[in-house]
């Protein structure tokens, strides 16, 4: 029987205080079959007590197995996820939002999944997924793909779920990376191909929640500058060095 590997969970925290002690709860119940893991706590400019509560909640959750720690980041998905990555000392980092919007069957597909990829993607565009998405997010996200496929040749169905790393790939990617906001799953994802490593979609179960905070026009223009940017930043890096394809 192959050992559970030890979990980085990295989870940006900016105005979370009412979901954090949930999302605990959960993660601690969940990690005792993944001994030596950690939850990285990133605080990402909150207005609220989300800073307080994360520190409260290393302390009340933090035990022999688990470690659970706070860091700050500057304001942004993009900054608190490499924060995360740079401190991270498990065996996979699982990038994640604070809510845990798949839930486990993210983590569940990766460590059901014979050879274990080494960076995989929770995906709402898996065949298998469950997903409860309204229009125009779903709008928004096929436009998306389409723009990933045209502008960097990119071959996923959804690049912007849970990011499930392997920690030495994550190390090779982590010094390639500059988004500061939502793209970094997209450049992660980006780097780890032209790494020579094939990302793998996993199916999961999502229903969205709430009001969308999602402005198509403003969103769409900075996506679009976003991949671009991106694209000239990877042609300029596999132009100075050759091989790193092949690494």
């Amino acid at each position: 029987m192959i050992a559970a590997p030890r979990l980085s969970y990295v989870l940006p925290v900016h105005n979370q205080e009412r979901v954090l002690p949930r999302t605990m709860a959960e993660l601690e119940c969940r990690l005792r079959d993944c001994p030596g893991s950690e939850v990285l706590l990133i605080e990402n400019g909150s207005t609220d007590a989300s800073a307080a509560v994360s520190i409260a909640l290393a302390h009340q959750f933090s035990r022999p197995g688990l470690a659970v720690r706070v860091a700050t980041s500057a304001r942004g998905l993009g900054h608190a996820l490499r924060r995360g990555m740079e401190l991270a000392r498990g065996d996979v980092i699982v990038l994640t939002a604070a809510d845990l919007p798949f839930g486990f069957t993210d983590l569940d597909a990766l460590l059901a999944s014979n050879p274990r990829p080494s960076i995989a993607i929770g995906s709402k565009a898996h065949a298998e997924s469950r997903t409860e998405v309204a229009l125009l997010r779903r709008v928004m996200s096929e436009t998306f793909r389409w723009l990933r496929l045209v502008i960097l040749g990119l071959r996923v169905g959804d690049s912007q779920g849970t990011i499930l790393i392997d920690a030495r790939l994550a190390a090779r990617v982590l010094p390639h990376l500059r988004c500061g906001d939502f793209l970094i799953s997209t450049e992660i994802v980006s780097w780890a191909a032209a790494a020579g490593e094939q990302p793998v979609e996993l199916p999961v179960v999502y229903t969205a929640a709430g009001s969308s905070t999602v402005s198509p026009l403003r969103d769409s223009l900075r996506m679009l500058m976003g991949l671009f940017a991106l694209r000239r930043r990877l042609q300029d890096r596999l132009h100075i060095e050759p091989g790193l394809a092949n690494r």
